[in-house]
């Protein structure tokens, strides 16, 4: 066996550590004041890239509010738990700048919280993308590898934040109409019409986003088209597969969400027009029938509607219609054409040769505990260590070997008349000298 010296990094023994979580994500106020002094940086350039430790307290001071001498003391204390991850310090001037990940930290936040949405951006880089994957050569390996692990996973988390931002806005758009209900009828009316219209606004940017969707169908196709034997790049095209299959799904979940919200937006806002239109009508028919006068044309009485409104044509004869049967066989339906999809035959009989191995094992495994048990039930001694190499040897497979032997220890070691023993000494073959084991012996009694 050898020894593996690489450590594995565990993400989240790493992170679960005290220390570590605090200084990546500060309580709440100190959170507060890096926050604030990067929109002093950015936005309105009121400090310099490198500040001083008094823009850092004055921070802390509009966080935290009046400043009293016990916080004084705990800034020092915040300022080196900072200086970790998100302040660096200049010992020559005496000044401090923001590392990696404190732009990170807010511009990640920022963005969530702005909700930048941008289809044609998204639509713009699948286009980049697609571009490239259809300029590697079928033999070009590793420029595909590059492909998967650079380009394509930079480009899915882009994916991902739009379709995040755009199931946000809808939220947005439905909690304005929880926030207040004591709304007057007219003001509600008012608030129903712009969420109504910022549903519209949702539904339209879905659309403008499924169209840069479509861009990863091309993806899929292209990589389905390869024939690719190693299965690390095969796991990569799966992943992508997968992600493709998972926006498709979160795209159509928004798509029906809009669909089931938007009627009953509608029922609501009809709802409460209509008791306004209701009264309008009312008032407009009590008008005409005032304003109408009644006269005698041709022997018969007919109302006379006030400006030269014609009067309502009560019974339209209905017109004969010649209708015409399109005759199949004269005009046939033009025929489909079927979508046929290149299977990855050198994947296929992988998956083949594995699973016809593993039903080999099983048999094999099967084969083996019936004749050591057949061996125990004529009341022979049978030398279980022995037989372990003996299967080693004619199988040249140790899973057999071992799964065989586990198999029958279980099945007879609490059944009666049978005698499991291990002695202290160890059983070696000198074909397999680098595996040993205890001398193991079962034997039946009468």
């Amino acid at each position: 066996m050898q020894n593996n010296s690489k450590i594995e990094f565990n993400f989240f023994n790493e992170i679960k550590e005290k220390e570590t979580y605090n200084q990546l994500f500060p309580q709440r106020e100190i959170g507060l004041a890096i926050i604030y002094l990067y929109e002093q940086l950015i936005e309105f350039n009121s400090i310099d890239k490198e500040f001083t430790e008094k823009d850092i307290h004055n921070a802390f001071i509009k966080v935290f509010g009046h400043q009293v001498r016990q916080q004084t003391e705990d800034y020092g204390r915040y300022i080196y738990s900072l200086q970790e991850y998100f302040l660096d310090y200049n010992q020559e001037t005496q000044k401090y700048v923001f590392k990696d990940y404190a732009y990170k930290f807010c511009e990640h936040a920022k963005t969530i919280l702005k909700g930048a949405f941008n289809p044609t951006k998204i639509k713009v880089l699948c286009t980049d993308i697609t571009s490239l994957l259809k300029n590697i050569k079928e033999d070009e390996t590793e420029k595909l590898k590059d492909w998967l692990e650079l380009h394509y996973k930079n480009f899915e988390p882009k994916l991902r934040e739009q379709i995040d931002f755009l199931e946000k806005h809808i939220a947005n758009s439905i909690e304005q109409l929880k926030e207040d209900t004591n709304f007057s009828e007219q003001k509600f009316i008012d608030v129903l019409r712009g969420v109504e219209s910022s549903l519209d606004n949702a539904k339209e940017q879905n659309k403008e986003l499924r169209s840069a969707y479509e861009q990863t169908k091309i993806i899929r196709t292209l990589l389905e088209e390869r024939n690719i034997d190693d299965s690390h790049i095969n796991d990569l095209i799966s992943d992508v597969n997968s992600f493709i299959s998972y926006t498709n799904r979160r795209l159509t979940t928004i798509d029906k969400r809009l669909e089931r919200i938007q009627p009953r937006i509608r029922q609501l806002f009809s709802a409460l027009n209509r008791p306004k239109f209701n009264s309008k009508v009312q008032k407009f028919l009590r008008h005409v029938l005032d304003e109408s006068t009644i006269q005698i044309v041709d022997s018969k009485k007919e109302i006379i509607f006030p400006n030269n409104l014609k009067a309502p044509i009560v019974h339209i004869d209905t017109p004969s219609f010649t209708i015409l049967r399109k005759d199949i066989e004269l005009f046939p339906s033009k025929p489909r054409k079927v979508q046929v999809y290149k299977q990855n035959q050198n994947l296929i009989r992988k998956n083949k040769e594995k699973v016809e191995k593993r039903i080999s094992q099983q048999k094999k495994i099967s084969d083996w505990e019936n004749l050591i048990l057949s061996q125990i039930e004529l009341n022979q001694n049978v030398q279980l260590s022995q037989l372990f190499f003996q299967i080693l040897n004619e199988e040249n497979d140790i899973q057999v070997a071992i799964t065989a032997l586990f198999n029958v220890v279980r099945i007879v070691r609490n059944k009666q008349r049978i005698n499991l023993s291990v002695k202290g000494e160890l059983e070696i073959n000198n074909n397999f000298k680098d595996i040993t084991l205890w001398k193991m012996e079962v034997q039946k009694f009468q």
